[in-house]
């Protein structure tokens, strides 16, 4: 089966194996406190060190005589949530400088903690430059995503979808005069215009769309499976809401998200797999030996792959859907 994480369409070149991202920072004691001390902060902090100095580029200031370049305050301004002035994050790197000068003069660079501190980052960081380089020379065709979009049709779940329209109204008196009008013929859907107080799907003359019982609240869903098709509620329906006129339009066999739809969700999880591939094939060349007993991880909990890929693929929010951002009548909040 397909892991449910490859449906969220996150973008991998930005973290590349969550395995790698953040070894650097599980250092604990203290560190986050610490760096948030530094003269850069907590989240330049947290940037991995480079392999060897800066040798060579445009100096942008000297320090006891040693240049600090145009490069190292590119990294670090890159590293931060907001830019910083120039002339601000050259007085902070100074600083820093400064500060990293005294603990070397003090021998904290020699202590084994930091020395793997240190060496923690710089793997990290050449990891994570490899793999990027890695995914931005990788070419993927619809036909290497075909057979995991195949699998996931096979997999999907039967379900039924609904497709109804509404009136709105704040008293039952008002839904009960309703459903006298349209039993003697009136038209639902210029009813719904002009009565409806689900701003919404009023002036689609209370067109809800399609839709699964689980994204309407409880007794909207409940009253909508008990219709058939074309059938009006002769009760009126109470929501938190308000109360409600329903009318059943149609139903039809839940479809699962078009191979389009998960395209992007798809090339995340061929690229994951493609690296743990790699890893792996690197992990055989080596000659790995562990002396030290590592405790097995717990099993996560199986997730259901299906139901999430329908909901990162459904439609765009409507007053059906439960993640509306304001919740809108009928509407899971």
């Amino acid at each position: 089966m397909l892991n449910a994480h490859w449906i969220k369409n996150t973008t991998l070149t930005g973290a590349i194996l969550v395995a790698f991202a953040g070894l650097a920072g599980c250092q604990g004691n203290g560190q986050s406190s610490t760096a948030a001390k530094t003269p850069l902060g907590e989240q330049a902090a947290n940037q991995t060190a480079p392999t060897e100095k800066v040798a060579s580029g445009k100096v942008v200031a000297t320090i006891n005589g040693k240049p600090l370049y145009e490069e190292n305050l590119k990294v670090i301004q890159g590293s931060l949530p907001t830019p910083m002035p120039e002339q601000r994050l050259v007085e902070r790197m100074i600083e820093l400088r400064l500060l990293a000068a005294a603990a070397r003069k003090e021998g904290l660079d020699k202590e084994p903690r930091t020395q793997a501190q240190i060496e923690n980052a710089v793997d990290n960081q050449l990891a994570n430059d490899y793999l990027s380089k890695y995914l931005s020379q990788m070419k993927i065709t619809d036909a290497d995503l075909q057979p995991a979009y195949d699998k996931f049709v096979q997999g999907y779940p039967k379900t039924t979808q609904y497709k109804a329209a509404h009136i709105l109204v704040k008293t039952k008196d008002e839904a009960e005069a309703i459903i006298k009008q349209l039993d003697s013929g009136a038209d639902f859907a210029k009813l719904a215009e002009e009565k409806s107080q689900d701003p919404g799907s009023a002036k689609q003359g209370g067109e809800l769309g399609w839709f699964d019982l689980d994204q309407m609240v409880p007794e909207f869903s409940a009253a909508v499976a008990k219709l058939k098709k074309g059938q009006i509620t002769q009760e009126p329906v109470q929501s938190k809401f308000g109360w409600h006129v329903i009318k059943l339009e149609d139903t039809r066999e839940g479809k699962p998200p078009t191979f389009a739809e998960l395209k992007p969700q798809l090339e995340t999880q061929y690229r994951r797999a493609e690296i743990e591939k790699l890893v792996k094939k690197l992990r055989a060349e080596a000659k790995v030996v562990i002396t030290a007993p590592v405790e097995a991880p717990k099993p996560a909990a199986p997730a259901d792959e299906h139901a999430e890929a329908h909901s990162e693929a459904a439609t765009p929010a409507s007053p059906a859907h439960e993640e509306t951002a304001q919740p809108e009548a009928g509407a899971k909040p």
